[in-house]
């Protein structure tokens, strides 16, 4: 399944990178004085609900809260850095989180009449499982799939499945918004 959920991830965004020759053109000539620009970059706030092995019992759903900075490029290539908290009791999340995990993804968008958005995400990520006892942490692949209905023109209401692969893999399903700063 490990392996299904990264091809199918580093499949997307090849082939979308590879539909618009423009894209590595873009990135080969990016002039950071000339395209680095505040109104590039956006946020996230998400909640979800997931499945971390080794938090919980077995078939107990997991709290998490992500965040999301992301600098946009051009033709729907974005660099995005991830971090995020999950526990199996709501009073914990914040005082004493069961895992903590942050990661780095390449991402894809595909936008229709402005108002609903597509991506597609791939990256590595490291995540921090610890409890009472002990903690140890995994490194693996980051994906996630997600869909944007945009209410304004630079609000959208996010709705995401992520996936994060290692020793011990973690899945969500959530909720949150995405705040453009600038054109998308």
């Amino acid at each position: 399944m490990k392996k299904t959920i990264a091809s199918a991830a580093v499949s997307l965004l090849l082939a979308c990178g590879a539909a618009d020759a423009n894209t590595l053109d873009y990135l080969r000539d990016f002039n950071p004085r000339e395209d680095f620009n505040k109104k590039n970059f956006y946020i996230g706030l998400q909640a979800a609900n997931g499945d971390i092995d080794g938090v919980g019992e077995a078939g107990d759903d997991v709290g998490t809260l992500n965040g999301t900075l992301g600098f946009f490029f051009k033709w729907g290539i974005s660099l995005e850095a991830r971090i995020g908290l999950g526990s199996d009791q709501p009073a914990s999340l914040f005082q004493d989180p069961v895992s903590r995990y942050a990661a780095g993804m390449l991402r894809y968008h595909y936008t229709w009449n402005d108002n609903i958005m597509a991506y597609a995400s791939a990256g590595a990520g490291i995540r921090l499982h610890s409890d009472d006892v002990d903690a140890d942490s995994t490194a693996g692949i980051a994906a996630a799939f997600g869909l944007n209905l945009f209410g304004t023109k630079r609000t959208a209401l996010n709705v995401e499945y992520s996936y994060m692969g290692g020793g011990d893999t973690a899945s969500s399903m959530g909720i949150g918004f995405h705040h453009y700063f600038g054109k998308y």
